[in-house]
Order: structure tokens, then C-alpha cells, then sequence
């Protein structure tokens, strides 16, 4: 897991050069990693770190300057595999694996990828990821500042998507991820009152998707947003 950590800071390290993490929002699990520097090391917001490194390109893209981001993965022995026939492209490297996302709005392009054309990568566009990027947050960690979620827009987050996950092991991860984070947060004045505000900006049918999901998983905090 060490190995694992030291490739997840030098990826951050190499894009924070090129200018690329001003354009990235980190989600996913390695938020973890960021939230407990947020959190003043709070033992109790777990250290979870796995393969996957997720970043959220805004939609609109509101890139400024042109970056080659494959070029600088490459130098980090990432490879790039690209799905067919949708054409989406995801970077490997033994250690890690590394995507782009991106909300899909409106209609939405199917299984087709939008194309990022400053940064020369092409993301997949999902549901539900506007809520990411409409709550951010900037964590510093030594000479690195990183873009994050809100943690009260990640937890809602999960408790819309986790039932969507294909994968079993993955749907359990993202539930225990938004019982940890959503049990913390109620303990913190300002968090909770975070929790309230973002639930209430939510769409009708997220926030039924939310109180279903929280009545059944996490009680404490669905009695707090209906109240």
C-alpha cells in the first residue's frame, strides 16, 4: 500500500507542475487521503486507499492553457487502454489505475466519451457528478493543493450512486465510505449545517434516492435532513 501512496503523490506532483491539477477535481476514494489532512488527522476518517485514481474534469470544461496529460502520465509508466467501441481511454500502471470523468448532462452522448482537447484525454461522462463539482473544496498537503469535493457533497453523493455499482464489492465500499464520513459529520456544527444546505439544493427525485438510501443505511443522518 506504501508503493501505492508514493506513485498516487508523485502523479499529483508531476500534473501540479504541468498546471493540471487546477483543472481536476480529485474524487473517489483517495479523497481519504486528503480529508484527514482537512480533518486535522482525524483518526476516525478511514484511511482508504485502493487502485483506482478517479479525477472530475468540470462540465463545462473551463480549461486555460493546452497540457498533454498522457505525456506526463506515460513518464510515469502509466499505459493507456482504450475500451471499445466506446472509444473511452483509462491509464494503467501496476500500482494504479487512473480515469477521467466527467458529469453528463442534459441528454447525455451514451457510451461515447467527451473529448478534452486541451488536456488530451477523453473522459466518461456519468450521472450525478454536477453535485461533485457544484462543492469543492482546496486542501493543501506540503506543496500540494488539491481540489476535493466537499465531504457533505461527497457523502450525499454516495448515497445516491453506491446501489448503481455493478460490482458488489464496490457498492459495499462506497456505502461503508458515506456511513463513516456521514456518522463524522454530524458530529461537526459547520458540517452538519453543509449537509442541510446541499441536501435542500438537490433536485426532488436525489433527495427521495438520499432519504431512502440514509432511512436504511444510516438513520442519524436521514432523521437530521428530513427534520
Amino acid at each position: 500500500m506504501e508503493e501505492k501512496s508514493n506513485l498516487f503523490i508523485e502523479t499529483l506532483k508531476a500534473l501540479q507542475k504541468a498546471g493540471a491539477l487546477n483543472e481536476l477535481i480529485l474524487i473517489g476514494s483517495w479523497c481519504f487521503y486528503f480529508y484527514r489532512i482537512y480533518f486535522k488527522n482525524s483518526p476516525e476518517i478511514p484511511a482508504v486507499r485502493t487502485l483506482d485514481i478517479d479525477f472530475l474534469i468540470p462540465n463545462p470544461p473551463k480549461i486555460k492553457k493546452e497540457i498533454n496529460i498522457p505525456k506526463i502520465l506515460e513518464n510515469l509508466d502509466f499505459k493507456p487502454m482504450q475500451s471499445y467501441p466506446s472509444g473511452y481511454t483509462k491509464y494503467t500502471n501496476p500500482e494504479l489505475e487512473l480515469e477521467f470523468l466527467t458529469p453528463e448532462l442534459g441528454r447525455g452522448r451514451g457510451d461515447k466519451p467527451y473529448k478534452i482537447t486541451k488536456l488530451h484525454v477523453s473522459a466518461q461522462g456519468l450521472r450525478y457528478l454536477n453535485l461533485l463539482q457544484s462543492y469543492i473544496i482546496k486542501v493543501k498537503s506540503g506543496n500540494l493543493k488539491v481540489i476535493l469535493p466537499e465531504p457533505a457533497a461527497f457523502v450525499l453523493h454516495k448515497f445516491i450512486i453506491f446501489e448503481r455499482r455493478e460490482k458488489e464489492e464496490k457498492m459495499i465500499r462506497d456505502l461503508n465510505a458515506a456511513n463513516n464520513i456521514g456518522e463524522f459529520l454530524l458530529k461537526n456544527k459547520k458540517q452538519k449545517n453543509k449537509l442541510k444546505e446541499i441536501f435542500e439544493s438537490l433536485p426532488k427525485k436525489w433527495k427521495r434516492r438520499i432519504e431512502k438510501n440514509t432511512k436504511e443505511n444510516l438513520p442519524s443522518l436521514y432523521d437530521f435532513l428530513i427534520e
